[in-house]
């Protein structure tokens, strides 16, 4: 068992310092930015510039999260026990990932964000039934980390799927691709909204929320074939849904002990 502790708290680390590394290194290996590959194939999901910028507290909390369960006494720890291998999954997929949507292999990279949003996924709902209380660090680096990542995800991988459709040339799968768009944002909404009830996770709703509302930024500014006020407030009401479900997650844990909100 110790060996096996030991190997996942090697894999963790591993592969959290090298999802921040790949996203560094890809384009000194001649790989076009990922941003330039949403501008190839513009989509009406993929969110405004600046919210990809949620990617350096992403990566940030995950390397803070793997060097503390380094530490010999989070070697046993339950929870790490519990959840660990699937964050290491998680970052892998993600690592990965960093060199196959840039390359062009789309059916690869959403194959690898479908993997980093499933373990994520996983282990949110692992700690969503955890009784023991949380210590501090399990409670930031673990779950609300976790939750961050995982909200964040959920959007990109609607994005991914999107703009893997729209490099095969069937986007709109017999929609317009103003409507997929409206389909997919609200879809990601009431999913998120459904999550957030589930796992009472507070850290998972904010950054749906972000993202959401940067796709909404992005359709109400350029470039214009993706312009569309139709889509703007879908995706506005759909971060609306979301930030209902977390006021009630809210409302809910107050004067509850042991909240993990």
């Amino acid at each position: 068992m110790m060996a096996n502790d030991r190997l996942r708290q090697f894999c963790t680390l591993l592969f959290a310092v090298g999802q921040a590394v790949a996203s560094g290194i890809t384009p000194r290996m001649g790989l076009p930015p990922v941003g330039s590959i949403s501008d190839r194939y513009p989509t009406y999901v993929v969110p405004a510039g600046y919210a990809f910028s949620i990617w350096g507290l992403i990566f940030a909390l995950s390397i803070a999260y793997a060097v503390w369960q380094m530490l010999p006494a989070q070697r046993e720890n339950p929870l790490l026990r519990r959840v660990g291998w699937l964050t290491a999954i998680a970052f892998a997929g993600s690592t990965f990932w960093q060199f196959a949507f840039p390359a062009g292999q789309y059916a690869l990279s959403v194959a690898l964000i479908v993997t980093t949003l499933v373990s994520l996924a996983l282990a949110v709902g692992r700690m969503a039934g955890w009784k023991t209380r949380l210590t501090g660090p399990e409670r930031w680096l673990v779950w609300v980390a976790c939750g961050l990542y995982l909200g964040w995800i959920t959007v990109a991988t609607v994005a991914n799927v999107a703009q893997a459709l729209a490099a095969s040339g069937i986007s709109e799968l017999g929609l317009g691709a103003e409507a997929w768009g409206i389909v997919m944002l609200i879809a990601a909404g009431l999913i998120a909204a459904t999550v957030t009830l589930a796992t009472r996770n507070g850290g998972y709703p904010l950054t749906v929320i972000w993202a959401l509302v940067a796709a909404y930024v992005a359709r109400r500014g350029p470039p214009v074939v993706t312009q569309s006020d139709a889509v703007a407030y879908a995706a506005l009401g759909a971060a609306a849904v979301v930030a209902l479900a977390l006021v009630m997650v809210v409302m809910r844990s107050r004067g509850t002990a042991g909240a993990r909100v």
